[in-house]
């Protein structure tokens, strides 16, 4: 079979020519600009590449090594390690100040005077507690329901009554007040005469200003009262 041909058109003198490759099945290509361009750019590369390992050149970057070594070699010198020992000396020598004789001698002269000051005589008071009392009634004929006058308990805390009573089963009991005008029965506070002797005793909180003694037996009654801060 015979080979193929291939032709291509000559764009300048309008001639149809035959396509031929080398040896290596190439296309064989000449184009003087191109050509040209390339080499140009080639030698260009050359001459950088050359620039760059000259002799002068790699001096230049040795000195700035050698300066970048020389400087990182001077923060270590003996010198700078003497400056370096003597800023620590000082800070040392600061630290111990704070303990030395003179500011302890301070401090124990603090603490002596708070010693001092704690220490003495704890002096109590032993004045006598404020007290009151008076008579509710003095061998009186009571009927059953009868109220005593009311009595003032401000300024004490606590107050006892005690006394006797004719009919052994009587009693007393307790009516407090704030304003002196309405009393309230305590129910906690009914005392009863004993059955022997019929003596009546009994004691409670002045929370409460005012009280009143109820005589819950018709009987004769002598009874007493006595106030404490």
């Amino acid at each position: 079979m015979p080979p193929s041909v291939l032709f291509v058109r000559d764009s300048v003198n309008h001639q149809n020519k035959v396509l031929e490759v080398d040896g290596s099945n190439q296309l064989s290509v000449k184009d003087a600009i191109s050509q040209s361009s390339l080499s140009n750019i080639d030698s260009a590369c050359s001459n950088i590449s050359a620039d760059q390992a000259t002799a002068t050149n790699q001096s230049t970057a040795n000195g700035s090594l050698a300066t970048i070594a020389t400087a990182s070699g001077s923060q270590a010198t003996a010198a700078n390690q003497a400056t370096a020992n003597s800023s620590l000396g000082t800070l040392a020598t600061a630290s111990a100040d704070q303990a030395t004789a003179a500011h302890q001698l301070t401090v124990q002269g603090k603490l002596d005077t708070i010693n001092s000051t704690l220490g003495g005589t704890l002096t109590v008071s032993s004045s006598a507690p404020a007290r009151s009392s008076g008579s509710i009634a003095s061998a009186a004929s009571k009927s059953a329901g009868d109220l005593s006058s009311s009595i003032d308990g401000n300024a004490h805390r606590k107050c006892a009554i005690f006394g006797s009573c004719s009919s052994n089963s009587g009693s007393v009991k307790i009516h407090i007040s704030h304003d002196n005008a309405n009393f309230y029965e305590d129910n906690h506070a009914q005392y009863y005469a004993n059955y022997s002797n019929g003596h009546i005793a009994g004691h409670f909180d002045l929370n409460a200003r005012y009280f009143k003694v109820e005589f819950m037996d018709t009987a004769t009654y002598t009874l007493e009262y006595a106030m404490i801060d």
